[in-house]
């Protein structure tokens, strides 16, 4: 493995323990309940902290990774990753078990920031697509596999194991980083002082607020699937406990191959014809599957092929809108893909609140409808506004 190679590798696990961490223990919500004596507010609420301080943190650790550098923002982290962790497995009161998960969240909240930053210092913009397509899977991987493990930890042994397992991970990342990874921060560039109209202008570019909407929108959708489909699942097959996990590999599968796809596309396409292709296309999904439960004709069958087919088209968009945003901005892509990070794990928060309201008052129709209108506002969004500078006399004639 190349020296390239090696620093993906390790900051790709650190990323990952982001949403991996969110989700581990959600299996063993019921247990935690009780061993608390909690309420399920008080519950969920340790699931939301997580979630909150991890999208907040964006705008703080962005700045400080290109200000302080990566690998000095990245190793604190992790450390602070690791007490959390193991403030929370040994716990026995509630709010000390709080302060854990705030901890967890804002230590790995470094993970993804500062991997997007440093694969745009170590690669050129033509090698920039694969190496994002690795960090991108990477981090849709782990709110899906976070259950799956949590589960096995939970039938087998102790729930607090969980939070063990999470030490134990973010221990040997630290001692991989701190050993493979190097000072990217480029030395010839002055560190411009983060200040609000960093952040404004970086809103307001009109490319970034386009990858961003989709972004958000797209994490949104991710998150409706996963929360939504164990109760379709109940309503139309009846499937076992044992069942209900299964249906989430087409989903996961199709992410994997996605943006394995994403990451080579960039070398025969346009970044902009990737995004504006897809994001059609992921709506058309949602309205085709949308339609087939309208009308009743949704069976196990045609249910995986648009779970496989929403992962392959959101995989495959994924590292176009990181690799676009560090062209758009190579002097903060650090506080960049901060933003971006912030407003796409909104996303993914607000997702299951307004998917419960929805699905509330209208049902899966208005649930899975008002999914395809967000996803199709947002492609058009792309379609207008976005483009990528290092492709810009190309994309001249292209959608």
């Amino acid at each position: 493995m190349s020296n390239k190679g090696k620093i993906l590798f390790g900051l790709s696990i650190a990323a990952f323990l982001g949403p991996f961490t969110q989700t581990i223990y959600t299996p063993s919500l019921s247990e935690i309940k009780h061993f608390f004596e909690a309420n399920q507010f008080m519950i969920n609420f340790t699931i939301s902290l997580f979630t909150i301080i991890l999208a907040a943190s964006q705008f703080l650790i962005g700045p400080l990774t290109d200000t302080r550098g990566r690998k000095a923002v990245l190793l604190p982290g992790l450390l602070l990753f690791i007490f959390g962790s193991f403030i929370c497995f040994v716990s026995t009161n509630y709010y000390a078990f709080l302060l854990g998960r705030a901890l967890q969240a804002f230590g790995i909240s470094t993970g993804s920031v500062v991997a997007a930053a440093v694969i745009g210092d170590i690669y050129s913009p033509k090698e920039r697509g694969s190496a994002m397509s690795i960090y991108q899977t990477m981090v849709f991987l782990g709110p899906v596999l976070g259950p799956v493990l949590g589960s096995f930890i939970a039938a087998y042994f102790h729930w607090q194991w969980a939070f063990a397992i999470l030490a134990i991970a973010g221990f040997i990342s630290y001692i991989y980083n701190r050993h493979t990874l190097c000072e990217t921060l480029p030395k010839d560039i002055t560190p411009s002082r983060i200040t609000f109209q960093t952040f404004k202008g970086i809103i307001s570019n009109q490319a970034a607020f386009s990858i961003m909407l989709l972004g958000f929108f797209q994490f949104y959708g991710y998150y409706i699937y996963l929360v939504f489909l164990p109760n379709l699942l109940d309503q139309l097959f009846h499937v076992s406990l044992a069942t209900k996990g299964l249906f989430f590999m087409p989903l996961t599968a199709g992410i994997v191959l996605g943006t394995f796809l994403g990451g080579r596309a960039q070398k025969r396409f346009t970044r902009k014809s990737i995004l504006v292709y897809t994001s059609y296309a992921i709506a058309f999904v949602v309205s085709a599957f949308w339609a087939c439960l309208m009308l009743k004709f949704l069976n196990m069958f045609i249910l995986i092929i648009f779970l496989l087919a929403y992962g392959i088209l959101l995989g495959t968009s994924l590292p176009s809108q990181s690799t676009t945003l560090v062209n758009l901005f190579l002097k903060e892509k650090g506080t960049a893909m901060g933003v971006y990070n912030f407003i796409r794990f909104t996303g993914g928060g607000i997702g299951p609140m307004l998917g419960a309201i929805i699905h509330d008052i209208a049902g899966d129709y208005a649930l899975y409808g008002s999914l395809f209108i967000f996803l199709l506002a947002s492609a058009f969004v792309i379609h207008k506004k976005m483009y990528d500078p290092f492709e810009a006399p190309v994309q001249a004639s292209q959608p």
